[in-house]
């Protein structure tokens, strides 16, 4: 193909992502100056939609408070809610001993931004921690022999056990008037701490959290026993992402929860 031809081919698609980002920053609350000047960046909107904050509703992400990222890893989730939006304060929380340095490090002069080394868990102590050989994969839960052929090679082994300090939700957040959006990484340890907590849930209006649609863990919870207790605690599924899969089932996808009297709130899109 000539050169011209390619360009011709290429330049209206390119138009018609930038036209898309540029609506869908505007859509959450950005100006249109700021709008169509971010849009420029695909990569910049990549984060965005890996951070599923473009799932998020703009009446939330409109006044950030407090935001806590729970799994921070190596906190690709908080870098982007601060590249587009200016919460007041941001909790990253992880146990894993090698992403937490690494976080540390990424943070260290953000004062915006504070660093907790513990696994968010159902309560204060000390606790046993699987590490995989795919960081990202550690967990409280020691994983399931039967879900290893869903994930790349050797990325479920098991690696060895560290003892980590674990830390409950209400606890985390004990001197927090409100948590704006609480984003939930923790692989498969979501139940516990969600069912465990009270005070904490009450002052947070959205969660971000994964959700699984077969087994990873040993003693995990699925999405239906999830979506059971989020509507107990008051929360309305707001959206549920695309869902992960390697070609044979679903595996899990993000779901994105809100309180229902924000819910109530909302006006649907005619």
């Amino acid at each position: 193909m000539a050169l011209k031809d390619l360009v011709k081919a290429v330049i209206p698609h390119g138009i018609c992502e930038y036209s898309i980002r540029r609506h869908d920053y505007m859509r959450l609350g950005v100006n249109m100056y700021q709008a169509s000047r971010i849009a420029l960046s695909p990569r910049q909107y990549q984060n965005l939609c890996e951070a599923r904050l473009n799932l998020v509703p703009p009446t939330i992400l409109s006044s950030l408070r407090t935001c806590v990222d729970a799994g921070a890893n190596l906190g690709n989730w908080t870098q982007a809610l601060l590249d587009l939006f200016q919460p007041e304060r941001v909790i990253a929380i992880e146990c894993e001993p090698r992403m937490v340095e690494p976080l540390k490090t990424r943070f260290g002069t953000f004062p915006r931004v504070s660093v907790v080394e513990a696994a968010l868990s159902d309560s204060e102590g000390n606790v046993s921690f699987h590490q995989l050989r795919h960081p990202a994969g550690s967990s409280l839960l020691k994983p399931r022999a039967d879900v290893v052929k869903q994930f790349a090679a050797n990325s479920w082994d098991v690696i060895g056990t560290v003892e980590v300090r674990k830390t409950s939700y209400d606890q985390l957040i004990v001197g927090e008037d409100e948590v704006s959006i609480l984003k939930l990484d923790i692989q498969g340890a979501e139940m516990s701490v969600l069912s465990n907590s009270q005070e904490g849930l009450r002052k947070t209006r959205c969660i971000i959290m994964e959700a699984t649609f077969t087994p990873h863990y040993e003693d995990d919870s699925g999405f239906s026993e999830l979506h059971q207790l989020m509507g107990d605690k008051g929360f309305g599924l707001y959206q549920l992402s695309a869902p992960y899969h390697r070609g044979v089932r679903a595996l899990y996808a993000d779901a994105i929860y809100v309180r229902e009297d924000i819910l109530q709130g909302l006006t649907p899109i005619s």
